[in-house]
């Protein structure tokens, strides 16, 4: 899959798996939650379609990384809606990340993992030359897992296991 692009391992749609945020978060919440799933949903909705200020820290990643903004639609329609890129003071509007908030914040993980919007991400995954599939996003499980400890100078450092970099971090 990667013998003509090695760096396609680490960038682009041939570098991601499955997103389980979602659900991962989900299961926590089902276990640990006490508020409304909805609710945990109801600020970033409100600044996602009615927008917020770009801060000078935003300003600056959006200025720095102008080149992958301007040659993605995605991106550009978010960073530079009127063809020129936000700086600074600026609202900062994403509706489609708003639809998309509300519609997990209606109808749980489902809407992402067996819906329109899981559909919408396969098909531009698939378009930018991943694998990604319907089946993948259905078939997805969150699996549980102890944190790796380390005890060090009367502190325990918790880490998530392989395959995350939680190890490496923990060795270091």
């Amino acid at each position: 899959m990667y013998e003509n692009d090695l760096d396609a391992k680490y960038k682009g749609a041939l570098s991601m798996g499955v997103p389980g945020e979602i659900a991962g978060l989900y299961k926590a919440w089902s276990t640990y939650g006490r508020l409304p799933w909805k609710s945990l949903f109801d600020p970033a909705i409100k600044l996602a379609k009615d927008g917020f200020i770009v801060a000078p820290y935003l300003a600056n990643k959006i200025s720095t990384n102008a080149d992958k903004i301007r040659n993605d639609t995605g991106l550009r329609q978010v960073f530079a809606p009127n063809g020129e890129l936000l700086k600074s003071g600026d609202i900062c509007y994403n509706p489609k990340l708003g639809w998309t908030l509300e519609a997990v914040a209606n109808k749980g993980p489902k809407a992402f993992y067996d819906g329109v919007i899981g559909e919408n991400l396969v098909k531009d995954v698939q378009e930018a030359g991943g694998i990604l599939t319907m089946e993948d996003l259905r078939n997805y499980e969150v699996n549980v897992m102890d944190a790796l400890a380390v005890k060090t100078m009367g502190y325990t450092i918790l880490g998530m296991p392989a395959p995350s970099s939680g190890t490496l971090g923990l060795a270091l």
